[in-house]
């Protein structure tokens, strides 16, 4: 909803673009077509000061596909967030004139927001009065504006390779919290759920409570965790938002040293982390 709020705000926001010659009657003579011409040029200058300025105090924006913004200082507050955004603004009138004493354009909005390339038809109707813009109404085929400020998907093959890459960050980060005796900074990488599970040698363990447990009570101190490294890790995808990280691993106790394969189930969760919901550990040789 933030996401299609955002994107209509855009619309008004490029539904004032107007070039200057376009939107003078004949004659030239009806003011309020000067005072759009005004409020086009300091559009196009990104002047918006005198964008805000040309509406009356308490003048009206509104996209007809949400709720009016009132009074000046409300549009400044609601458009001045979006003004970096906008990089290059150009409007292709069709269309222009007054029409029942409202100025009245038909157009085709060109513009890049946020290093985005669209082209959005739009038709708006602005009541000028007294020198100032009094109410401005946007009307626009809502699923072209959508899919215009929508960017477009990266490639699976370059989304897979980024979700790889943090992936074995989060299995070389194990290494380093292990080793460096930081016990909740490594059960943080695992998914605080009852779901979660572990096969560890002979044991089956499930709840990252119960994990936790039996793993701050067998290893108490840095020197009792040892030190353990990884190698050969690869990482299989079942999904964009599942996978698969298995290796081999050497962990040095002060009394042995164990040699065995590990295979860790991630996921990733809507805040974009990936965590271990499963993970099942085979000792090997014991040293």
């Amino acid at each position: 909803m933030k996401k299609l709020s955002i994107v209509l705000i855009i619309t008004m926001m490029l539904g004032v673009i107007l070039n200057h010659r376009d939107v003078r009657a004949a004659d030239g003579a009806d003011p309020r077509l000067e005072v759009a011409g005004r409020m086009v040029q300091a559009w196009n200058d990104q002047d918006w000061e005198q964008v805000y300025d040309l509406f009356a105090e308490d003048g009206v924006l509104h996209s007809m596909m949400m709720e009016p913004i009132v009074g000046r200082e409300n549009i400044r507050a609601r458009l001045s967030a979006l003004e970096d955004g906008v990089e290059r603004i150009e409007l292709q009138i069709r269309n222009s004139g007054i029409i029942n004493d409202v100025v009245v354009l038909e157009r085709v909005d060109d513009f890049v927001f946020n290093g985005e390339y669209s082209r959005v038809p739009v038709v708006g109707v602005m009541e000028i009065a007294d020198g100032k813009v009094q109410e401005w109404r946007e009307y626009y085929d809502h699923e072209s504006l959508v899919e215009a400020l929508t960017p477009d998907p990266e490639p699976i093959e370059v989304q897979l390779a980024a979700a790889e890459a943090e992936i074995r960050a989060l299995v070389d980060q194990l290494q380093v919290d292990w080793n460096s005796g930081d016990m909740a900074a490594y059960l943080d990488a695992y998914w605080n759920d009852e779901d979660f599970s572990l096969l560890f040698g002979d044991q089956a363990v499930r709840g990252w409570q119960a994990v936790s447990n039996m793993f701050q009570s067998a290893w108490t101190t840095e020197e009792a965790m040892g030190n353990f490294q990884t190698h050969d890790v690869e990482v299989r995808f079942t999904g964009t938002d599942l996978a698969i990280a298995s290796g081999g691993f050497e962990h040095v106790f002060p009394t042995e040293t164990i040699v065995g394969s590990f295979t860790h189930v991630l996921r990733r969760f809507d805040d974009g982390r990936w965590l271990i919901i499963h993970e099942h550990t085979s000792r090997g040789q014991v040293h």
